[in-house]
């Protein structure tokens, strides 16, 4: 079985251009969430998805140090450049990664890759509905399923975020979520949309008292 990582990000970000290189403790932020994705046991591959931009040259170059394969297309057309880069690296599964998400919890795409190995489900997830804080996102999606889709998937808002589609039309697909074994409060995020949450969450780290995953439990399903 080859599950495969793709890392969505590009550097024109409307919000906070550059953020996936911005420094987050002390080393750009892609190195965080690639470090994350490598304590998985189940990725085979971690391909970073970028634009064919020029704006994208240093993110391309910084990939490659990191030991990424690179995969460039489409800036707004993210479904187009999932599909280049599952043409370019087949597999039977993948994880969607958000370049915005430097805690990643690597328990949770293991939890996540176990039950595609009992059931291989169109969609895994943990934001359906989400009871982990936003930045703690999981999504592996059947390779499959996505290049069935992916032709259906006409609506621009749905192909910039891929799997919108899949929880508009969850009816149509097999759709299992992990849910958190706390509360969360649904205010409470760890993602880096603005230049202000680098500190933020850096304090929020430095500060925490116990192990990340032991604050976010997954919650066993009997």
């Amino acid at each position: 079985m080859i599950i495969n990582a793709i890392i969505q990000c590009r550097m024109t970000s409307e919000r906070f251009p550059g953020k996936v290189l911005a420094p987050f403790l002390g080393k750009p932020l892609l190195d965080h969430i690639v470090g994350q994705v490598k304590k998985t046991n189940f990725c085979s591959s971690i391909i970073l998805a970028t634009s064919s931009d020029k704006a994208d040259d240093p993110l391309s170059s910084y990939a490659k140090e990191l030991g990424l394969e690179i995969v460039r297309g489409s800036r707004e057309d993210v479904v187009e450049r999932y599909a280049l880069v599952l043409d370019h690296h087949s597999c039977d599964a993948f994880f969607r990664v958000c370049g915005d998400s430097p805690l990643l919890l690597p328990n949770l795409f293991d939890h996540a890759a176990l039950i595609y190995k009992n059931k291989p489900y169109d969609l895994i997830t943990n934001v359906f509905p989400r009871t982990y804080p936003v930045g703690m996102s999981v999504e592996l999606i059947k390779t499959e399923t996505f290049l069935k889709t992916k032709e259906n998937i006409i609506n621009q808002d749905e192909r910039e975020h891929l799997s919108r589609y899949f929880y508009n039309n969850f009816k149509n697909f097999q759709i299992y979520n992990i849910e958190c074994d706390l509360p969360v409060d649904q205010n409470f995020k760890l993602a880096i949309d603005e230049h202000s949450d680098l500190k933020k969450i850096e304090t929020w780290l430095l500060n925490k008292k116990d192990k990340i995953e032991n604050l976010f439990p997954i919650k066993f399903v009997k």
